[in-house]
Formats: structure tokens, sequence, C-alpha cells
């Protein structure tokens, strides 16, 4: 097994994330890139409190851990409160978004990973890709992650573990009617419907190593829809929170709706 790493490209609050190379370069390199401090404590502390607030209603796109009672994870809240809206829009994300994908874009997908204290479950293996070409129809990996780490993350509390340059190689999924057509609760849980499969693990551990986004409330981790993750239970006392935006190219957008519910597939172009 590869060298367990952090992640450490420095980004200040009030830099232009897009205009710096090293993002880029790293981004097609490995996969993904950690940028520090992109939003400050305060800022994060607020994201915090209003995640807490919007939790306590009965919005559509939350889902429960097994448990049924511990929160797994926040799908599309912009569409139902102004807060989350202003953070979809964001427009140094957004530039960054544009940057990367060469071209205008929209937001696909807009979710909070809650990953409570002692009890949030573990994600296996899996790329995003594949959801979004079996689900809702998007032909080309033409799509950027830009997440927010909303809470200091160590080992203990589940963080996201890549294989760094992962998203080069191409995984095979079985395909069949009833994952196609299974509940959208399905590709939510601990149980994921396309997995990758033990063996391709242990092949691209064996030849790149692995990679944990290791860092603190407000860094920014941006990864590509076809690299190969998952994240570990949180056993820590902690919450280990984590927003991820999700922007698409508007040429690669579906041509058919293929009827997941709007907080899994963004309909609305940016302006």
């Amino acid at each position: 097994m590869g060298n367990i790493t952090s992640l450490n490209h420095d980004m200040s609050a009030d830099t232009n994330v897009s205009a710096d190379p090293e993002v880029l370069e790293n981004l097609s390199k490995k996969g993904f890139v950690l940028c520090r401090n992109f939003f400050t404590k305060s800022y994060t502390g607020e994201l915090n409190d209003n995640i807490q607030r919007y939790a306590r209603l009965d919005h559509p796109g939350i889902i429960k851990e097994d448990d049924g009672i511990t929160f797994r994870g926040i799908h599309g809240p912009h569409l139902y409160d102004s807060f989350f809206d202003q953070i979809a829009s964001n427009k140094q994300i957004v530039a960054l978004a544009e940057k990367i994908l060469g071209e205008a874009c929209y937001l696909h997908q807009f979710k909070i990973n809650m990953k409570q204290k002692m009890t949030g479950q573990a994600w296996p293996w899996h790329e995003d890709f594949v959801y979004w070409r079996e689900k809702d129809g998007i032909t080309e990996p033409k799509l950027v992650n830009i997440a927010v780490l909303l809470d200091d993350t160590d080992m203990l509390s589940g963080p996201l573990c890549f294989i760094p340059g992962s998203h080069n190689r191409a995984n095979t999924y079985a395909e069949s009617d009833e994952k196609v057509i299974s509940d959208w609760r399905n590709d939510l849980s601990a149980d994921l419907n396309y997995k990758i499969d033990n063996e391709s693990v242990a092949d691209m551990i064996d030849a790149w190593g692995i990679e944990y986004a290791l860092g603190n409330a407000g860094d920014l981790l941006v990864f590509n829809p076809l690299i190969a993750h998952c994240s570990g239970s949180n056993l820590s006392p902690f919450d280990r929170r984590l927003l991820i935006l999700t922007f698409n190219a508007v040429s690669n957008a579906p041509a058919v709706q293929r009827g997941r519910p709007e907080f899994l597939c963004g309909r609305q172009p940016l302006v």
C-alpha cells in the first residue's frame, strides 16, 4: 500500500484560485488538489450554523444513515434556501469550474456529506461519473467537483481517500436494469449501486498508492469525477462535514432528463 500523505497546496482566501497554474497542473496529474484557507473559519462556522438550521426542517433530498436518525447527506439545499443559493453561485468557485472545464458551466449537483461524529458511515470505493452517466444521461465526464471542508479533518474522522492518477484509468461496472431504475436513495447509501471491484482497487493502489484529504475547515478540495475514492466511518467525537458543488459543462448537459429529482440532477444554467 502506498504512503498516506496529506495534500499541501497553499491558497490564501483573497487569492484568485482559478488563475493559479498549480491547481490545474495537480488536478490533471493526480486528479485532485487541496487549496488551503479558501474560506475563513468565521464563514465556515456560518455555513455550519445554516446547515443545522436547514436540517431541522423537512426538506426534500435529506438522507439519513441506516439507523434512520443520523443525517448522512443533504442534497439540493440551494433550491429551497437563499443562503445556499449564494454559495452555489460564488463567483470565484464558478470561475474555477469554468477554467477547469474550458467553457461555461451550470450546477449539476449540490450536496453536503454530513459524516456525523461517532456514527457517520463509510462510502465504499467508487467514482462519481458512472452515476451521472447511467442515471442522468450525461455522456462525457466534463464535470468537476469543488468541495469545501466544513470541519477540521483528520484520520479518525473518515477523510476522503483518493488513488492519485486513477482518473486516467477506465473502470467497469456491471450494468443492469435494476441499477438503472433503482430508487435514487440507493445511490446515496453506504451500499452503493456502482462500486469499483476489490481487485481493481488493489491493482490501482499497488500502482499509484493512496492519499488522504486531510485539512482544516475552509480548505477547498477539487477533484475529477473519474477518480477512485472512498471514505471510512467517522469514529471521532467531531463532525466531518463536506460541501460539494458539482459543475457540468453546458455543452455536456443531458439531452433528455431521466427522472431523478432536481436536487440530484440540476437543470438550471448559472446566470
